[in-house]
């Protein structure tokens, strides 16, 4: 989780960058509103997608399993010990602070709507064009939310309204500017703790200025009278929160732009250089390079042979214990048999299989395989969904092993390597298990030495 919020807060960052740089005060305003929210969408959603990019790398030496059994070697689990997960208070009191920001942020959010339509439904409403007029005995300027258009009622009996202001406002409730200003407004209450969201927000707003101002001067050309007239209107007071209203912190800013002209040239090469942006962006936070694991090198012919049972001690430590004959063909089930009714030379055969290892699980390892498209996940011998290890950490895990799948395993195509995780309680529990109950197995061909 941690890992996402940095690459989206790096994403949001970078298309900010270059919207404050190249595009802010460009005339492309229908452009840079949809870089806008294209970028937004684009920041949350970017590293929750992976391009695999596939590394040679060699394996792991082959570990060949070393017989337990020998002078002064024997397996001492009662020295294993489960040691308990016990919670971190400090993760567990951010993560409780988190939801409790969070939750009053969404119930501001809700509350903020809530007067609106309580202002709605209070006031009387009039059928205006494509809008709905809010005649309210309170006394301001003239704003906006969804199709609704707030105006003094005393303003408007008198028609002392000006017709560019309510062109200016009828051009934000025809291009839905509400409806971007409650994306931003609903995200930044999950991810509260990014400030790039509230230079977000003022870089949408003051675009959807450039909008409505835009669309003024198609209807009323005359741009000098209606710069006098956002001049004649200013004032201190602040607007209503979740509106598209008339604020003039950036008068300048819009005045300007009333008259910028913008060269196709510039057009072209600001929304090609967008495009290279979010497409290196995307390959910056989700490319993952996957080891592709290449074949053993040629080795020379090493003698391997197979060591010898020393029977004396496994009497005295397996003697009552079941060996598994295994069976020579699939379909028969195969025979255990205590050691001490073995004979001479079928003792002599018995080999110790070791438990599985302890192995560490690395943070990056458990990101990996989160990808379902290639892991299939398994945790205490149950087939759990990818997601799960997201309530996990690495140090929950006391071992693991992998396979790869064959073409001819029911899941291939749905996972291609499957992933057997163990918590430290159940790791704990099968060594306790194999411990009461050690894996002997009789080998029916014994390895010759090569």
């Amino acid at each position: 989780m941690i890992l996402y919020m940095l690459k989206s807060g790096f994403c949001l960052l970078v298309a900010l960058g270059f919207y404050k740089c190249f595009l802010e005060n460009e005339k492309l305003h229908r452009f840079k509103r949809f870089f806008l929210l294209g970028s937004l969408g684009f920041s949350l959603l970017a590293p929750l997608v992976s391009f695999e990019v596939q590394s040679e790398v060699f394996p792991f030496a082959e570990i060949t399993p070393v017989q337990s059994v020998g002078r002064g070697m024997e397996f001492t689990f009662n020295q294993v010990v489960a040691q308990a997960r016990t919670s971190d208070p400090i993760t567990n009191f951010w993560y409780y602070a988190y939801w409790l920001v969070t939750a009053m942020l969404l119930a501001r959010f809700g509350w903020n709507i809530y007067v609106l339509f309580r202002k709605i439904s209070r006031f009387p409403t009039v059928p205006f064009g494509d809008a709905t007029l809010v005649l309210m005995s309170e006394h301001g300027l003239p704003h906006t939310f969804l199709h609704y258009l707030f105006v003094d009622r005393a303003a408007y009996e008198n028609r002392s309204i000006e017709d560019e202001l309510f062109a200016h406002e009828r051009a934000h409730i025809r291009q839905r500017h509400s409806l971007g200003i409650l994306l931003i407004e609903l995200l930044s209450c999950f991810f509260w703790f990014n400030p790039v969201l509230i230079w977000y927000k003022r870089a949408i707003q003051l675009n959807h200025e450039f909008l409505a101002d835009g669309a003024v001067i198609n209807h009323c050309p005359n741009v000098t009278r209606y710069q006098q007239l956002l001049l004649s209107k200013l004032t201190p007071n602040p607007p209503v929160f979740l509106t598209s209203s008339l604020t003039f912190q950036t008068t300048k800013q819009r005045f300007k732009m009333m008259t910028k002209q913008t060269s196709r040239a510039k057009v072209l090469a600001v929304s090609i250089s967008a495009v290279i942006l979010l497409i290196g962006l995307a390959f910056a936070v989700s490319t993952q390079t996957v080891d592709q694991v290449a074949p053993n090198p040629a080795r020379p012919n090493v003698v391997s042979q197979q060591p010898e049972t020393n029977v004396a001690e496994m009497e005295r430590l397996y003697g009552g214990k079941l060996v598994m004959f295994p069976s020579s063909t699939p379909a028969r089930k195969a025979v255990r048999r205590k050691f001490l009714e073995l004979s001479a030379e079928e003792k002599t055969r018995v080999q110790l299989i070791p438990p599985l290892p302890r192995l560490v699980v690395t943070d990056a390892q458990l990101t990996n395989w989160k990808d379902a498209k290639k892991y299939g996940i398994w945790i205490d011998e149950k087939r759990v969904p990818n997601e799960r290890l997201d309530k996990h950490t690495a140090q929950d895990f006391g071992s693991y092993f992998t396979s790869k799948l064959e073409k001819n395993a029911i899941n291939y195509g749905k996972h291609y390597f499957q992933i057997n995780l163990m918590t430290e309680q159940h790791y704990a529990a099968c060594l306790k298990e194999y411990a009461e109950s050690p894996f002997l197995v009789l080998q029916n061909d014994v390895p010759k030495v090569r």
